[in-house]
C-alpha cells in the first residue's frame, strides 16, 4: 500500500500547474518517519489525487512527482522508468543527436533525481556504448538499487525500439554518486563505481563520438568516463558551440589572414576549441589554440583532442580565477570564457557574480579588434539579467564598444520545462569586438 500525503489547503496550485516539487511546509502533516525515497501518492486537502512520486522527510523538497496520471500505479518501477527514458531518447533522436548526448535530464525529462549521459565510444576502431548515471535523490537511489538489472533491461528495450544496436555485452555502466547535491537528500557521496565494464576498453582514457558542429559527421573527444569531472564530459554546450561556429566561419571567410588564434579559458577537455579547430581547418585556416585550465589531466586530454583536428596547441596550466599570467597580455581572434559554476549556493551569488565580471573583463582585454568573445555561465542561481549585468560591467571596464550578436542556451538534450524554471541554468552570449 503506497503512503498517502496530503497538501495544505491552497498548497496544490504550483504542482497542479505541472511543477514537480512540493516543499515540506506545504504538507498537511509532517513527513517525519517516512523512509527516505519511498513511493508516495500526493492528494489535496480534500483527498483528491494530485500526483505520484517519492518522498524524503530529510529534504526541504519533501516530494518529487514522477507522474500526474492516476493510472500509473508504480512510478518507481523499472517498466515505468524505462518508458520515461525511452521517451526522452526519442526526443534526442528527433532533434538530430547521433553519437553521445544527455539521455535523461532529471525533472526536465520528468525523471527527477536521475541524470543520465549516453556515450558512444570508440577504441581502436571498435565501438560500444556507455551509460554514466548520477542518482541525486533518495527516491532514485532507492528505485535503482538493482542498477545492473535496470540497465540490462533498458538496453534490451532500446534495441527493440530501434534506438541502439549495442547489446549488453557491448555496454558499460558507470555510477557517479560523487556529487555534493546528494548531501541535501541525506545521502553520502560515493566514489565512482563501474557496475558493468568493457574489458577491451579503457574507460579512463576513451574516445567518445558526438555531433560535429561544422558538418554532418561526428567528432572524437578523448576523456575519462570513470573519474572525470561530472560524468566525464560536459555535453551541455553542444548547441551553443554549433551556433557560435556558424558565426566564426562566416567571419573567417572575410579575413585577409589564414591564421586564427583561439584561447579557451577553463577548457576542461577542449570541446569548444576542438570543434572550432575542425570548422576552421575545413575552410583552409591554420588554427593556434591556447588551452587554459587548472587541471593537468584535463589539459592533456584537451591537447590530444585539438591536435587530432589539426590545431597548433599551446598549454597554460593555471587557475583562471586567480592568475592569467602572461597570457592576459596576448591578443586573440576568438576568446572562449566558459568557466565552471561560480555559484553553488545562494550565499555565493555576490562573490560569484564578481568572478564572472573578472573573467569577462580579462576575456575582453584578450580580444583583438574585429574579434569574438563567447561568455558563458552554468550557474543556475545567477539570473540571466544578472549575468548580462556582469558582462556589461566587464565591457565598461575595457571601454569596449562590443555588440552581443548571439544568444544561446540549452540544447535539445538538456531540455527545459516552462513550468519548471529551476531547470533553466545555461546562458551564453557571443560578442563582437569591432
Amino acid at each position: 500500500m503506497m503512503t498517502v500525503w496530503r497538501l495544505r489547503d491552497g498548497a496544490d496550485r504550483r504542482i497542479r500547474s505541472g511543477h514537480p516539487w512540493v516543499f515540506s511546509n506545504e504538507l498537511l502533516v509532517s513527513p517525519k518517519g517516512h523512509p527516505p525515497g519511498a513511493p508516495v501518492e500526493l492528494q489535496d486537502v480534500k483527498g483528491q489525487f494530485v500526483a505520484r512520486g517519492y518522498g524524503n522527510p530529510h529534504s526541504l523538497i519533501a516530494f518529487r512527482a514522477l507522474t500526474f496520471n492516476p493510472q500509473d500505479s508504480n512510478p518507481t518501477g523499472f517498466d515505468f522508468l524505462h518508458n520515461k527514458i525511452l521517451n526522452s531518447w526519442s526526443v534526442r533522436k528527433a532533434t538530430g543527436f547521433r553519437g553521445s548526448f544527455r539521455l535523461a535530464f532529471g525533472e526536465s525529462d520528468y525523471i527527477p533525481g536521475l541524470v543520465l549521459d549516453y556515450y558512444v565510444v570508440d577504441q581502436k576502431g571498435k565501438r560500444a556504448q556507455v551509460f554514466v548515471a548520477q542518482l541525486v535523490t533518495a527516491g532514485m537511489d532507492q528505485a535503482l538499487q538493482d542498477v545492473e538489472g535496470f540497465f540490462k533491461g533498458l538496453v534490451t528495450k532500446a534495441i527493440e525500439a530501434g534506438y541502439s544496436k549495442f547489446t549488453w555485452d557491448e555496454t558499460a555502466v558507470v555510477i557517479r554518486n560523487d556529487v555534493g547535491v546528494r548531501k541535501l537528500e541525506g545521502l553520502s557521496n560515493n566514489e565512482a563505481r563501474v557496475v558493468k565494464d568493457l574489458p577491451e576498453f579503457n574507460l579512463s582514457h576513451i574516445e567518445i563520438l558526438l555531433n560535429a558542429a561544422a558538418d554532418e559527421g561526428v567528432i572524437k573527444m578523448s576523456c575519462d568516463l570513470r573519474d572525470g569531472q561530472k560524468t566525464g564530459f560536459f555535453l551541455d554546450q553542444t548547441h551553443n558551440i554549433h551556433l557560435a561556429i556558424a558565426l566564426f566561419k562566416n567571419w573567417a571567410k572575410q579575413q585577409n589572414t589564414k591564421f586564427i588564434r583561439v584561447v579557451d579559458l577553463c577548457c576542461y577537455v577542449g570541446h569548444w576549441s576542438t570543434q572550432i579547430t575542425r570548422a576552421l581547418k575545413a575552410e583552409g585556416f591554420e588554427v593556434e589554440v591556447n588551452l587554459v585550465d587548472i587541471s593537468k589531466t584535463a589539459l592533456a586530454f584537451a591537447k590530444e583532442n585539438a591536435e587530432r583536428e589539426g590545431a597548433t596547441v599551446v598549454v597554460h596550466e593555471m587557475d583562471v580565477s586567480k592568475d592569467l599570467g602572461n597570457i592576459a597580455t596576448q591578443q586573440f581572434d576568438i576568446v572562449i570564457a566558459d568557466p565552471p559554476a561560480f555559484i553553488k549556493a545562494k550565499k555565493d551569488i555576490h562573490v560569484g557574480k564578481a568572478a564572472y565580471i573578472k573573467m569577462n573583463t580579462h576575456a575582453f582585454r584578450m580580444a583583438k579588434k574585429n574579434a569574438f568573445v563567447a561568455s558563458c555561465s552554468c550557474s543556475g542561481l545567477l539570473e540571466e539579467e544578472e549575468f548580462r549585468d556582469a558582462i556589461r560591467k566587464a565591457a565598461l571596464r575595457n571601454n569596449s564598444e562590443l555588440r552581443s550578436v548571439l544568444r544561446g542556451g540549452h540544447a535539445a538534450d538538456h531540455p527545459t520545462l516552462m513550468q519548471f524554471p529551476e531547470g533553466f541554468y545555461l546562458k551564453m552570449y557571443v560578442h563582437y569586438v569591432p
